[in-house]
């Protein structure tokens, strides 16, 4: 009798398996079939690759290998530079195969909402089309290399404060148009492996949870073929995670395979899903195993230490200069600034990486000019006096110029927590001050992975932007001080004067169950180009540097700026052609900046957004055609009741800009489509005439616009408690107090550690301790002690489980219509 042949499709059983982590860094493979597991590390900035398992206690990070430490994203988007987002994609593959990492959680794709957001320096841009091109790219060029991508959070992440916990209340116009855009052109133009669940709730419905995002729009509506993880510890409840839309929870939890188990058995979780999601893993896990059967290409550290350089000087931006720059050598300047010699890389949490050939910029001008002067200015303290600041004047008087860096303390941009002001150090402030007294000649150079206020902007005599710059960071500044190559950064995220001036402040990040969006699409630049000044002699510019500002070494000039036709219909294309000349002797790469100016009609539209941009290489003394085609929909919003893209018929202007507030030419168009649209305008009027106050103060426009009243939440440190409660809201409690003690026990002193670590502890959810190790019925234990049943909690220790309520069918249905209706 012939043996029976196994099935070639994962059983129940082994769904079960596959529906969690195996341990904390691999997705589970399967002999079985032939399926090896997937090995996982972190990103964007390079690989973070950790001999140790990680600890919600003891910290992420570990003992983490050497690795080629790119400059962070949000000095990468500055590039604007498609082809070398795929380059540096492309060759960090190469390092994954050799450290034989199957796949990389990067990139990420929300937007920068404000510029407190400590993870902003891991973000592109405020801007979805640079952000979703960007990490379409970077997605294309590490999967060429047989590795997989991970994007993420989605979605709608824009904070670190309680972004376990937090509410994200935004409109759905926002949603579509600025937080969810970026993922759908990733999603659309690269094919990820992998899409990351967020830790936040969109609308009151957990991201892991969201069935609307997972399933409706990610699969059904832009056709993504992947598997969706958590983020680790991401899901609220695995049952209705693993209905919803999720495919595998994130990192390996305790019981799960036999709670899994239980709950595809007893129909917890449907057969439709189970058995669609098991399919889904199968074939990324067969996908892994083709990609890893494809040859390796070497890797060489020296090449990608090269690119690591490379990208700095393509995307560092110059943002003033007065004639100082650039400098002809290092003859007669000092540097002074301790980031000059101890630079800040990269930003923490689980982007940082272990740089595997770190080059300061005192490094990289002495290798040029050994005997060039130093001194460290300041510590990386603010709270006593500066011992450096007479050294520092003495030097710089005796100077024709100084290079002086400034920036923001190691520790201070991370994940994990957001920042409290735009502010450089006071003893930054205070030595810039001192040392301008006695020479003006002074070139900035500023090390932070997000916009500061700079009250020197008026005295600074050069002003050069290398955000996070990584390990090639100092060679790429020197190259770029001394014109061995001219810059060509342009800002991807606006720089406002003030935090005052940021169309969020006074709302962000929101109290610690609730972030309400009421700015909606007026994110960065298209707040500040459409702001309407009523006393405009009594307002105060808000914008230091405009989102596409950027000043090259070369003379660059624009002709015959022309469109190819006049006027547009559905399904049709527009060309746009423009002649670029660099009329100087320095070869440049330039940047152009297509724009869409609406005029004013019964939808309300920010009054300039980046419809395309195209960054090219010009020699010296030469002129090149660029062409660039807009599609039909490059006109569109998103319009709610149609629910989908709408074109409203109108004029438009479509305008060549050397930034957004900065348009040196404009074409009319006239653009005819067969959508209708009602006027808002009177229920809505901060939004069709947003003014320089923000939105702090119009609530009920907010609630028109949501279609709803906002619920104010409960004081999430007053009991009831849950699941979702975290350490800090039952800190109060005996058993909250018991917790702390016990951190304490395995780390010392909570007020002495890690500001990311102890925010991480105190804002973790009870639900994710089962990351470290607690049971299940533990955790529903902790909760019933917390709410004072002490009784309850005892026998839940004794004969419970811990497993979630099963999903009712009726309440399936009601969450549902709350999506919808959100």
């Amino acid at each position: 009798m012939a043996k029976k042949r196994g099935s070639t499709k994962l059983t129940k059983r082994e769904r079960a398996e596959a529906f969690f982590g195996d341990g904390a860094w691999r997705i589970r493979g399967f002999k079985r079939l032939g399926l090896p597991p997937i090995r996982l590390s972190d990103g964007p900035c390079g690989l973070r690759v950790s001999v140790d398992e990680p600890s919600l206690i003891n910290g992420i990070n570990g003992n983490l290998i050497p690795a080629t430490c790119y400059p962070a994203p949000a000095l990468m988007a500055c590039s604007f530079d498609e082809e070398l987002l795929e380059e540096v994609g492309r060759e960090m593959g190469k390092e994954c195969r050799a450290h034989e990492i199957d796949a990389l959680l990067a990139p990420t794709c929300n937007i920068k909402r404000n510029p407190l957001c400590g993870r902003n320096f891991e973000y592109y841009s405020e801007d979805p089309l640079v952000t979703g091109k960007m990490a379409a790219a970077f997605v294309r060029g590490i999967q060429s290399e047989g590795v997989g991508a991970c994007i993420k959070h989605f979605a709608a992440n824009s904070q670190e404060s309680y972004r376990m916990v937090n509410n994200s209340v935004v409109d759905e116009r926002a949603l579509r148009e600025i937080y969810l855009k970026p993922f759908e052109i990733a999603v659309k133009e690269s094919d990820p492996w992998m899409v990351m669940g967020s830790y936040n709730r969109i609308n009151g419905v957990y991201a892991c949870d969201n069935k609307r995002l997972l399933d409706g729009v990610l699969r059904k509506e832009w056709g993504f073929k992947g598997v969706v993880i958590s983020d680790w510890g991401a899901t609220s409840n695995y049952i209705y995670s693993h209905n919803n839309g999720l495919d595998i929870e994130m990192p390996g939890m305790v019981n799960r395979k036999k709670d899994l188990f239980w709950a595809i058995s007893n129909g917890s979780i449907s057969r439709e899903n189970h058995e669609a999601s098991g399919l889904r893993i199968q074939r990324l896990l067969e996908r892994n195993l083709k990609a890893k059967s494809k040859p390796a290409e070497p890797f060489s550290a020296l090449n990608a230490h090269e690119l690591a350089v490379k990208s700095v000087v393509k995307s560092a931006v110059l943002l003033k200069n007065e004639g100082v720059l650039p400098l002809r050598s290092f003859n007669k300047t000092c540097i002074i600034g301790r980031f000059a010699d101890e630079p800040v890389i990269c930003g923490g949490g689980s982007s940082k990486v272990n740089p595997a050939h770190p080059v300061s910029f005192l490094e990289a001008a002495r290798a040029r000019k050994p005997d060039v002067p130093y001194c460290p200015g300041y510590d990386f303290i603010d709270d006593r006096k500066n011992p450096f600041l007479m050294e520092a004047t003495d030097l710089a008087s005796k100077s024709d110029k100084v290079i002086l860096f400034l920036g923001l303390n190691p520790g201070v941009e991370s994940e994990g927590f957001d920042r409290e002001d735009m502010q450089l150090p006071v003893e930054q402030r205070r030595l810039f001050d001192e040392i301008y007294a006695v020479n003006p000649n002074i070139i900035v150079v500023l090390n932070v992975g997000s916009p500061v206020e700079l009250p020197f902007l008026d005295k600074a005599a050069a002003i050069l932007l290398a955000y996070l710059p990584g390990q090639g960071g100092g060679e790429g500044i020197a190259k770029l001080l001394l014109n061995e190559v001219c810059p060509s950064g342009r800002l991807a995220e606006t720089w406002p004067i003030h935090l005052l001036n940021v169309p969020s402040f006074g709302y962000y990040p929101g109290p610690e169950t609730q972030s309400l969006y009421r700015e909606s699409i007026y994110v960065g630049y298209r707040y500040y180009v459409s702001v309407k000044k009523k006393d405009t002699s009594s307002i105060r510019p808000m914008v230091a540097f405009p989102f596409g500002f950027g000043l090259s070494y070369a003379r660059i000039s624009y002709s015959d700026f022309s469109l190819s036709k006049a006027e547009i219909s559905k399904d049709e294309k527009i060309t746009v052609k423009v002649d670029v000349s660099n009329r100087s002797k320095f070869p440049a790469d330039h940047l152009v900046e297509i724009y869409i100016n609406p005029d004013p009609g019964k939808v309300f539209r920010p009054d300039r957004y980046l419809a395309a941009f195209r960054k090219i290489h010009l020699e010296p003394e030469s002129k090149q055609t660029v062409i660039i085609e807009l599609n039909y929909l490059d006109f569109a919003h998103y319009d709610l009741a149609k629910k989908r893209l709408a074109v409203e018929s109108g004029g438009y202007a479509i305008e060549l800009g050397n930034s957004a507030m900065d348009i040196v030419s404009s074409k009319r168009i006239k653009v005819n489509s067969e959508d209708t649209f009602p006027s808002m305008q009177y229920t809505l009027p901060v939004y069709y005439t947003p003014g320089s106050d923000g939105f702090l103060s119009y609530d009920s426009n907010f609630e028109a616009l949501l279609g709803h009243e906002v619920v104010i939440e409960k004081d999430p440190h007053s009991p009831p408690y849950d699941v979702h409660s975290t350490i800090e809201d039952i800190s109060e409690t005996w058993i909250g107090k018991i917790l702390i003690k016990k951190a304490e026990e395995r780390i010392g002193s909570l007020e002495a550690a890690d500001k990311l670590l102890v925010r991480n502890f105190y804002e973790l959810p009870l639900r994710c301790l089962c990351m470290d190790g607690i049971k299940p019925k533990t955790i529903a234990a902790i909760v019933h002690f917390a709410n004072g049943k002490f009784i309850r909690g005892a026998l839940t220790i004794a004969f419970g489980s811990g497993r979630p309520k099963r999903q009712h069918k009726k309440k399936r249905r009601h969450e549902e219509t709350a999506e919808a209706g959100a």
